[in-house]
């Protein structure tokens, strides 16, 4: 039986919408460093360089929050440790990924081959980062669900709160209100924030992708 989005803690709602925002945006920075490779522009160089930095920086945090306080919180509730050990395994391994996706990103300049390794490598990275997001949506009401409550989701977005870096209280709220769905604005911390900075946040897309998200 499946469980709709509404009912989920806002926490894990949260971390569904983070998701589809970077499952989202990954295609869409392939396809702008395509069309740079192709077309070398300095503005346009920058501005993705810069959006990258900054969505690398809030899959980075993400990961981190799992890592260093969800993972810990399971496995202190008693969960399933093949589960948690299953996605700490895919964190290693696409942090690879997301290493040099974020170099590249940073070493772009206006274009050519550094642009045409970004579309590349973003598309390897959205292939890493869909099968993960599945895994891990998937063990979260599977596995690991006995071990997980109300108390956890909360603390852990207490936790994301607090380490987060400043900037993101503008850019992360917006960055997801843009991919929810009317009925998931549950799942949008800092909803006031998020509609505030919305065409903020349109215009840096629009910058350096080239669309609106």
């Amino acid at each position: 039986m499946s469980t709709s989005f509404s009912s989920l803690p806002s926490g894990h709602q949260t971390m569904l919408l983070a998701h589809r925002a970077m499952v989202t945006d990954l295609p869409r920075i392939s396809a702008a460093a395509a069309r740079l490779a192709e077309t070398p522009d300095a503005t346009r160089g920058a501005a993705l360089s810069g959006y990258v930095d900054r969505v690398h920086t809030l899959i980075v945090h993400h990961h981190e929050g799992e890592n260093d306080y969800l993972w810990p919180g399971l496995r202190k509730a008693g969960a399933d440790e093949a589960a948690i050990a299953l996605l700490a395994a895919e964190h290693e391994e696409l942090d690879k990924f997301l290493a040099e996706w974020h170099r590249t990103a940073l070493e772009m300049g206006e274009g050519g081959s550094a642009a045409a390794d970004l579309a590349r490598i973003s598309m390897d990275v959205h292939e890493r980062v869909v099968a993960h997001a599945a895994d891990e949506e998937a063990e979260l009401v599977g596995r690991l669900a006995p071990a997980i409550d109300k108390s956890l989701w909360k603390g852990f977005e207490t936790h994301m709160r607090k380490t987060a870096p400043l900037w993101t209280l503008r850019f992360m709220p917006a960055w997801l209100l843009s991919v929810a769905g009317p009925d998931e604005l549950g799942g949008v911390p800092a909803l006031p924030m998020a509609r505030l900075f919305r065409g903020w946040l349109e215009r840096q897309q629009q910058a350096a992708l080239g669309t609106v998200g």
